[in-house]
């Protein structure tokens, strides 16, 4: 079982950098605009350590993985991010904070009982 979901939840994070990420464009955030390298790191749970590389673009996700996945979220003026990434049944939430060169916060993906922390750099 281990093995198991440690392989789904890597199949759905390797299938996380293109999608487009839809909210308000008045919460848009250019001093976060760029190439990111995220880490994921499980704290509880069985879904291992990830990294990717995701675009923000006008405070908007422009690159966070896979055609077949959604995600909608922001990074807001101040740096605060809110993402949820859906591929199938599996909805990762994350919420933070961005300077304008690293951040972290947190990640839950519910249906798996796993949670962690993010880290992340510019790219």
């Amino acid at each position: 079982m281990k093995l198991r979901t440690t392989v789904l939840f890597a199949a759905f994070m390797a299938a996380a950098p293109l999608v487009a990420a839809s909210f308000s464009a008045a919460a848009a955030s250019p001093k976060h605009d760029g190439a990111w390298k995220v880490q994921l790191v499980t704290e509880q749970g069985w879904c291992g350590t990830h990294q990717w590389q995701i675009g923000i673009r006008g405070g908007r996700v422009t690159e966070v993985g896979s055609p077949d996945a959604t995600a909608n979220g922001q990074v807001d003026p101040n740096g605060r991010v809110t993402l949820q990434i859906a591929k199938g049944d599996d909805v990762l939430r994350t919420t933070g904070v961005l300077s304008e060169t690293g951040g972290g916060g947190a990640w839950v993906l519910p249906n798996r009982s796993c949670t962690g922390r993010w880290v992340a750099s510019r790219a």
